[in-house]
Formats: C-alpha cells, sequence, structure tokens
C-alpha cells in the first residue's frame, strides 16, 4: 500500500474541488493499492474516500509551503508506512503513473530540465529519508532558509539539502511537462502554453503553479480534459 500525501489549506488557491480531482486522477493513473491523505485546516466537501488529518501545529504560519517540510521526519512510518509520494494539488494527472512510482530507490525526484532544480511537486520518498532536511530547517525556522534565499520554499529548501548527492531522478522523458501560462510564452519550447496547448505524446505528468489554475477553465487547452 502506497501512502499518498496530499496538503490543503486556507481558502485559496487550492479548494476542495482539487483534493476530490486529485483522487479521481489517483484512481484512474495509479495502479498499485494506495491511500491518501490529505492535511488540511478544512475537510468541507472532501470526498470520504481521502482521509483527511489536522495539519500538524510545527511550521505553522509560515512562509509559502515551508510547513510541508514536516512530512519528511523520520518517525512518521506509523502514519505513512514506509514509502509515501507527495503530490502537489496542481499537478494535473495525464497517464498512467504506475511506472513512475514502481521504482525502488530511497528518494526519486522530477528535475526539471530548463531551470536545472529539482521539483518539489511529485516526490517518492523511503519515509524519514529526507530527516536532515527537516532537521536543518527545524533548527533554524528563519535563518536557515535565509542562507538560501530570500523567498526560500520546501523546493528550495530540499535543492539546497540535496546538493552535492546523488539523486534518483525522473525526467522529461519519463512523462513530466512544464506548464508556462501567460506572460511566459518564450519558454515554451520547454514545456506547454497558450501558444502550445497539445501534450507532448506519453505526458503522464503537467506540472502547474498555483499560479496557473486558471487554465483549468481555459479553452486554449485540451488536457484539461484530464482534470476530472
Amino acid at each position: 500500500m502506497l501512502t499518498v500525501v496530499t496538503w490543503k489549506w486556507g481558502r485559496a488557491p487550492f479548494t476542495a474541488e482539487h483534493a476530490n480531482k486529485m483522487r479521481s486522477m489517483l484512481a484512474r493513473n495509479l495502479g498499485i493499492p494506495h491511500c491518501i491523505l490529505c492535511f488540511t485546516d478544512d475537510t468541507r466537501g472532501i470526498d470520504s474516500r481521502v482521509e483527511c488529518l489536522p495539519l500538524p501545529t510545527e511550521f505553522a504560519g509560515s512562509f509559502r509551503c515551508r510547513r510541508r517540510m514536516w512530512h519528511y521526519r523520520h518517525d512518521l512510518a506509523d502514519l505513512f508506512g514506509p514509502r509515501f509520494l507527495s503530490v502537489d494539488l496542481d499537478n494535473i494527472l495525464t497517464g498512467v503513473i504506475t511506472p513512475l512510482v514502481e521504482r525502488t530507490e530511497p528518494l526519486v525526484m522530477f528535475r526539471v530540465g530548463y531551470a536545472n532544480v529539482l521539483s518539489g511537486s511529485f516526490v517518492l520518498c523511503d519515509t524519514g529519508y529526507l530527516h536532515g532536511a527537516y532537521a536543518a530547517y527545524a533548527a533554524e525556522p528563519l535563518d536557515y532558509p535565509a542562507r538560501i534565499s530570500k523567498n526560500a520554499s520546501d523546493q528550495a529548501m530540499l535543492n539546497h539539502y540535496l546538493r552535492g548527492r546523488q539523486v534518483a531522478q525522473w525526467k522529461e522523458r519519463d512523462g513530466f511537462c512544464v506548464f508556462f501560462g501567460d506572460g511566459y510564452e518564450a519558454l515554451e519550447h520547454h514545456g506547454v502554453g497558450p501558444n502550445r496547448p497539445t501534450l507532448p505524446k506519453g505526458t503522464r505528468v503537467l506540472v502547474l503553479g498555483s499560479a496557473d489554475l486558471w487554465a483549468l477553465k481555459d479553452p486554449r487547452f485540451e488536457w484539461r480534459r484530464h482534470w476530472c
């Protein structure tokens, strides 16, 4: 049984609909037994097949998505089991992801080719494997991210911690594609966007940013049909 971990807090931009659509996309595209956990401060409207858990109090009120560093602690095996998949609610599953999550390395992350960074949006991890990254942040919740960048996110902290380490990776050729919204047309040769609305053949995971959720209702994008 693979545990899939999602997060939803605050009133925007994510709603119960995003959590429910992710459950539905996983049901269609993840062909191994799995359960879905959602850490949230508002369970209203979320499908009963998603197990909702209260947001951890550690890192409450932290900047951006830093609070998600909590789920890399070493003492969560009773909750997550030996291994979990962390998935952002702004990912769109457009194909079968079973081959992606059947990999056995202790950590697998998507390397975004054009930016040469490891994405925090889709992470397959042995429980506790990234405890060192969690511990570094927990020890200095203000100073540690500030040494990385002014607005360092959980993704930035993971990249900093993993610098120089061997990390198993998915790349675009494994079925990942990045969406570029209005104003980023010059980067569309790295992915899809307003002038390239059709997904490359073999796409399994379309990585949006929360600011790009408007695209789910824009008729330009044929891949919207997967968000159901």
